[in-house]
C-alpha cells in the first residue's frame, strides 16, 4: 500500500481509542450555549455536514429544536440573539463554514466551533471551541475518527441537556466509551464484506432513513472519495419513488437498519435482492455491541462504511498516491 492509504487505515483504527478520549475530555459546561435556545442551527460541510445532521438528530431527541443546513443556505434563516449556531469544521480552515459563522456573528447569533484544531481559523469567528480528540494531525487523508469524534461529542451535550441517566442515548454513550476496539474490530469485518458487494465504476446506494442516514451519508462519501465507484445516498422513500427507476441489474446497494431490524427491512432487502437484482449488503450493528439507540448505531456503522471503502480500494488500486487530480484541487474549500 501507498503512504496515503497506510494513513487512511491508521486514522481509521484511531477510534479504538478517540471515542472514548473525546467523552472523556467533552465540555459538558458548554450545554449552557444550548439551554433555552429558540433553535440550534448545525452547518458543514462534506462529512461535517453529516455530522451536522447527526448532531440535529441527537439534539431533537434530547428536546431542542434543531436543524441542519448546508453553510451557504445560513443566510436564509431568521436568526437572533435566541439562536445558537454550531459549526463543524474537523481542520477549522472551511471558507464556506468561516463565512457562515460571519452570518450568524453579525446577527447576534451564538457561536460554537466544533474542530478537532484548535488553531484553525475557524475558531476566531466563535463564541466558544468544542474540541475533539480524533488523535489524528494528518489533514489530507479520507475523513475518519475526525467524523465520528465530532459525533460523539454532539451526542454527549445531547446527554447532558436531556438529563436522563438511564435514556438509550445516555447508555450509548457510555458503551461507546468501553467498546472502542471491539467496535473497530467488529466494523473491520463487516467493512471486508460490504466491499464484496461493490462493484468498480459500478453506482452504489446507501439507503437508510432517521440517524442511520447520516451512516449512509458517510458511506457514499467514503466511496465517492477514493474515486472508484459513484455512490448516492438515499433515503428510503426516495428510493422507493425514484432511484428506482435508474438502477440496473448489477449495480449494487448497501441497506442501512437500525436494530433490531423489522419485517419492514426484510421485504425492503428482498426486493432490492429479488425483484431489482441488485448486489446488496444489509448492515446493522449486532446485538452485541449493546447500542440500543440508533443514534449509537449510526457511529458503529459510520465506522463499518469507512472500512468498507478502504478495503475496497485497497483490492483494486492498492498504489493510490493520493486524491484523484485535477479534480480535488478544482474547487478552492480552504
Amino acid at each position: 500500500m501507498t503512504e496515503f492509504l497506510d494513513a487512511c487505515y491508521e486514522a481509521i483504527r484511531k477510534q479504538e481509542t478517540s471515542l472514548s478520549e473525546t467523552i472523556k475530555t467533552a465540555d459538558d459546561e458548554s450545554v449552557r450555549f444550548l439551554r433555552d435556545k429558540r433553535l440550534v442551527v448545525l452547518t458543514g460541510c462534506g462529512d461535517s455536514f453529516a455530522v451536522a445532521d447527526y448532531g440535529k438528530w441527537a439534539f431533537l431527541k434530547s428536546g431542542l429544536n434543531s436543524v441542519s443546513i448546508s453553510p451557504p443556505a445560513i443566510s436564509q434563516l431568521q436568526l437572533d440573539e435566541d439562536c445558537v449556531v454550531v459549526a463543524v469544521s474537523a481542520s477549522g480552515r472551511s471558507i464556506a463554514t468561516i463565512d457562515a459563522l460571519k452570518v450568524a456573528r453579525s446577527v447576534n447569533a451564538t457561536t460554537l466551533m466544533l474542530t478537532d484544531n484548535p488553531e484553525g481559523k475557524a475558531s476566531g469567528y466563535a463564541d466558544h471551541v468544542l474540541l475533539t480528540q480524533s488523535g489524528v494531525n494528518n489533514r489530507n487523508i479520507s475523513p475518519s475518527s475526525v467524523t465520528t469524534t465530532a459525533m460523539v461529542y454532539l451526542l454527549r451535550l445531547a446527554v447532558q441537556h436531556q438529563e436522563q441517566p438511564n435514556s438509550a442515548i445516555s447508555r450509548d454513550l457510555h458503551q461507546l466509551a468501553r467498546v472502542g476496539r471491539k467496535v473497530v474490530d467488529w466494523a473491520e469485518k463487516v467493512g471486508k464484506s460490504i466491499s464484496g458487494v461493490v462493484t468498480p465504476k459500478k453506482p452504489l446506494y446507501t439507503i437508510s432513513d432517521g440517524p442511520n442516514h447520516v451512516a449512509a451519508q458517510i458511506g457514499m462519501m467514503k466511496f465517492n472519495e477514493y474515486s472508484l465507484v459513484h455512490s448516492f445516498a438515499a433515503l428510503r422513500e426516495d428510493f422507493r419513488h425514484h432511484h428506482v427507476l435508474s438502477i440496473n441489474e448489477g449495480d449494487s446497494a448497501v441497506l442501512v437498519s437500525d436494530t433490531p431490524i423489522n419485517d419492514d427491512d426484510g421485504i425492503f432487502f428482498h426486493v432490492l435482492t429479488d425483484n431489482l437484482k441488485l448486489r446488496v449488503y444489509h448492515l446493522y450493528t449486532p446485538a452485541d455491541l449493546k447500542l440500543g439507540s440508533p443514534l449509537g448505531q449510526t457511529i458503529a456503522n459510520s465506522i463499518a462504511f469507512q472500512m468498507a471503502a478502504f478495503h475496497h480500494v485497497v483490492k483494486y488500486d492498492s498504489e493510490k498516491p493520493n486524491w484523484k487530480e485535477p479534480n480535488a484541487n478544482a474547487f478552492k474549500i480552504y
